[in-house]
């Protein structure tokens, strides 16, 4: 059985309903996936007194049960377990380091740590990251994961189908891109770029200092 596993704070711009519509969709092209694929998506309470979350609550929920309620069986479990509740980072790492795949759907957000935490745990298995291109760790893992527009479901539905059937051989290069990237770009380096940047600047705003002052005593 594989695992895709979800990640994300329970919040508009992380697209969780569009994620639980392309697995719905998934198994409606794919149905010899039914029992044989499970989504665990972890979505961290946020916002839980305001009406609007409620309601996005809600509706997850309801997407969650109908899902369950369609491709579920005695014989083979749910397809979707959904927990509404954040899970501990050691308890996370084994389950970025046990599922086959990562699947972020968010509409709008920043750079997204879940992908680079995917990635470094995946450092054995060489698990497929499936990314929005809305997600800021899109524009930096490039070709190291499966690249999706979280609007289209019949396109998410049609990478998750390609990351679960990706040979060992592409598994391998995606992840080795990936986590080249993030070993690279720590903290450290964003430091020394960012040092560097400032040196620059100071160098030119010098240099166009002298200049004034030399066009002055001209």
């Amino acid at each position: 059985q594989k695992l895709i596993l979800g990640v994300d704070r329970l919040d508009y711009i992380k697209g969780i309903p569009l994620k639980l519509k392309a697995i719905e969709r998934f198994f409606e092209r794919n149905p010899k996936w039914i029992g044989k694929l499970v989504l665990l998506q972890i979505a961290v309470p946020s916002r839980g007194a305001v009406n609007e979350y409620k309601k996005l609550r809600r509706q997850t929920h309801e997407l969650v049960g109908r899902i369950n309620g369609r491709f579920g069986s005695f014989d083979t479990g749910v397809p979707i377990h959904y927990l509404d509740k954040t899970v501990p980072f050691d308890q996370l790492c084994a389950l970025y380091r046990f599922a086959d795949s990562v699947l972020i759907t968010s509409v709008r957000d920043g750079m997204n740590l879940v992908a680079y935490e995917y990635i470094v745990c995946q450092k054995e298995k060489h698990g497929v990251l499936i990314l929005s291109e809305f997600a800021g760790a899109a524009q930096s893992l490039g070709a190291g994961c499966v690249q999706v527009n979280p609007w289209n479901v019949n396109e998410c539905a049609r990478a998750i189908k390609y990351a679960l059937e990706m040979s060992e051989k592409e598994k391998k290069r995606f992840h080795e891109y990936a986590f080249q990237h993030v070993y690279t770009h720590d903290t450290k380096a964003w430091a020394n770029e960012f040092i560097s940047a400032l040196s620059e600047i100071d160098i030119e705003e010098k240099k166009k200092t002298k200049d004034m002052m030399g066009r002055r005593l001209y």
